[in-house]
């Protein structure tokens, strides 16, 4: 069995925290992007350029906000870890040793930014972010049947991804979609629907509304459901008239409990009314009409078509003048780009909400909206910049904002920590039967066993402060005790171990060579001599190296993108 004292010896600068650093300097509170308001304006951006950004120009505007907080900015990364960075950010894989390798070796100038172009070209790209879009959409879903449509959505996305759609074409298919979904034909399926068709029930057209805030805004709207928001200034009034626009939506769907024969339709209710229940007696209840959260209402005629009032839904969110369309998706980004956003969590941002640098954050959406939403454009401007680029700087907490001073780590999502766990050490557990699409993680179709398992129990909610996201103990178990885990580290056969004392018999070379497999780096000069010592203790060399690389794999640095 393993030794926790292993992981002490070999891995101690293998952690989340790193080496104890000194203040930087204090960090001011978080001001206000807005004054505090029940209505959505464009007040932030009127006046900001709308000039696409240069990554020479984020840097400037964050280095002035650094300066007036009296904060110094952290060092750039060096080769190794930024190519381990930028590949876990934007193809949710591990890099291999040689790509680590022949980055390190090249010597033009230009490297970096040829590298961020690859791998937003990559396939591996539009499915890493389909992925996270996905779980965004479907992680409040209360019905886990819906989950049995996901691949339509899945399959759609990755396509847009692919095409770098621009975002506010994205949000407009999602929210006028019509048409059906059908389980067993996926590629053939209108996938843009799920969004809508994903909500059934008798609150199907509150949760649309609540969840288009959500999504598209970044704000929190759901406790206006029922009553005035107690924190912000939404009104109960104010949610049923964004409930409204979804009053016509018909939601048909047949063999709920029969996968694959599930087909859902999103179609139109001609005569469909929303009723805002009375605050003290919800017997009573009020005709709504749609209304914007702005106060703009297009067309209040009973008449309008169910598809008319979801275009103009559609406008109003993802037009021109909404600056909380471009906003949200921005803050989105970059916190996972930076492992912390402007505004945190970033489905709670909206008027009034504190906002870390509010000035970039409304020159980066400005920027955004100019680019007509080019979502790969707003990537590799965040990538260039020497922002980006910086080296780890834990806070004094976990809750600490660095205001972007340098990097904060996070925690890997299931699938690429699964996709990593496999980049190391190959195939995992035995082939089996496939789950039911509507199995423990919505779409992954195909998985099995230790992989269903393992990605049901690291999975977590992508819009939660990185904070919030914890290990827990069955996590660690399944890391440290899997059988089909252990049988991978063993130094036998072709197996990963078996190949690398095979080919290296020199220690230094052979601990070099489980640095970069695993971790995406070369050891330093201390954790190398650890490990060698420790390798000389055990005497048995397979035994030595097996602990190591369990080390390795069960350290916060693998678990984590920093």
């Amino acid at each position: 069995m393993r030794q926790f004292v292993s992981l002490l010896l070999i891995s101690a600068s293998a952690t989340l925290a790193g080496p104890p650093q000194q203040p930087a300097g204090e960090v001011r509170p978080a001001t206000p992007l807005a004054p505090r308001s029940n209505v959505l304006t464009d007040e932030p951006w009127r006046g900001v350029s709308t000039k696409p950004l240069i990554a020479a120009e984020l840097d400037k505007l964050i280095a002035a906000e650094l300066k007036q907080d009296h904060l110094k900015a952290a060092p750039r990364i060096g080769d190794e870890a930024f190519v381990r960075r930028l590949y876990l950010d934007l193809t949710g894989q591990l890099p291999l040793p040689a790509d680590v390798r022949e980055f390190a070796a090249d010597k033009d100038s230009q490297k970096r930014a040829k590298l961020i172009d690859k791998l937003l070209a990559s396939d591996e790209f539009a499915k890493h972010w389909m992925r996270y879009w996905r779980d965004v959409i479907t992680v409040k879903l209360s019905d886990r049947r819906v989950l049995a449509m996901t691949p339509s959505l899945q399959m759609w996305l990755e396509r847009e991804f692919a095409a770098n759609t621009p975002w506010d074409k994205l949000a407009k298919q999602m929210l006028t979609a019509k048409g059906d979904i059908r389980v067993a034909e996926p590629e053939a399926s209108a996938g843009a629907n799920f969004f809508l068709l994903a909500h059934n029930g008798d609150d199907q057209t509150e949760e649309r509304a609540s969840e288009t805030a959500r999504v598209f805004l970044g704000i929190q709207l759901g406790c206006a459901q029922c009553h005035d928001h107690p924190f912000d200034a939404w009104k109960q009034e104010q949610f049923h008239e964004l409930a409204a626009y979804f009053s016509k939506v018909r939601y048909g769907v047949t063999g709920l409990n029969m996968p694959p024969q599930i087909v859902a339709t999103l179609a139109s209710n001609p005569g469909g009314r929303h009723r805002m229940p009375d605050k003290d007696d919800p017997k009573k209840t009020t005709l709504m009409q749609p209304k914007f959260l702005d106060g703009s209402a297009p067309s209040t005629s009973v008449f309008v078509s169910d598809g008319e009032r979801r275009q103009q839904l559609a406008d109003a969110i993802a037009g021109p003048q909404n600056f909380w369309f471009a906003a949200a998706f921005v803050n989105r980004m970059w916190g996972e780009l930076m492992g912390q956003s402007f505004s945190m969590p970033v489905d709670d941002l909206g008027p009034g909400r504190p906002v870390v640098m509010p000035n970039v954050l409304a020159r980066l959406s400005a920027s955004f909206k100019g680019s007509e939403y080019d979502i790969k454009g707003l990537m590799r401007l965040v990538c260039n910049s020497e922002t980006y680029q910086r080296e780890l700087r834990p806070g004094e907490s976990a809750d600490t904002h660095l205001h972007f001073a340098g990097s904060t780590p996070k925690r890997l999502t299931a699938e690429t920590l699964w996709d990593s766990l496999v980049t190391v050490l190959g195939p995992l557990g035995p082939l089996g039967q496939r789950e039911q699409s509507y199995g423990p993680m919505p779409g992954r179709r195909g998985a099995v066993g230790l992989e269903a398992s393992f990605i049901n129990e690291f999975r977590f909610d992508p819009s939660l402060k990185p904070d919030e996201i914890e290990g827990s103990i069955p996590q660690a178990l399944i890391l440290m005790n899997s059988p089909d885990i252990q049988a991978k580290v063993r130094a036998t056969g072709t197996n990963l171990l078996g190949r690398i004392l095979d080919a290296y018999p020199q220690d230094n070379d052979a601990v070099r060579a489980v640095y970069l497999r695993s971790l995406a780096r070369k050891p330093s000069d201390k954790e190398a001599d650890k490990a060698i010592a420790y390798i000389r203790k055990v005497g048995k060399r397979s035994e030595a190296y097996e602990d190591l690389l369990w080390a390795l794999l069960n350290s916060a640095e693998f678990l984590s993108r920093k």
